[in-house]
């Protein structure tokens, strides 16, 4: 996931040890999508987000069975048409 690390890269250069806190808030978002997945809203047919505390990034994931696929992370200011080419 390119734009977890260029978040984080972004983070730590503002400030340093916010790139750390960055990917903590995500640790915790997938935490959350493990626990109950159904939770969170559809983006589209096929695919939900999860919103991350504190910082301004979706996570996008699809069940899959038993699986959840994370099909990326992306900032809040991304254009929602960039999503149905990002997201098979």
């Amino acid at each position: 996931m390119r734009e977890l690390g260029a978040a984080y890269d972004w983070y730590e250069s503002q400030q340093q040890g916010l790139g750390h806190d960055f990917l903590a808030v995500f640790g915790a978002a997938l935490a959350g999508l493990q626990s109950f997945p159904e939770r969170y809203p559809f983006v589209r047919p096929g695919i939900r987000r999860a919103l991350l505390h504190r910082f301004p990034y979706g996570v996008f994931f699809a069940l899959r069975a038993d699986l959840i696929a994370v099909l990326g992370v992306v900032h809040g200011s991304r254009s929602p048409r960039r999503w149905p080419q990002k997201f098979p």
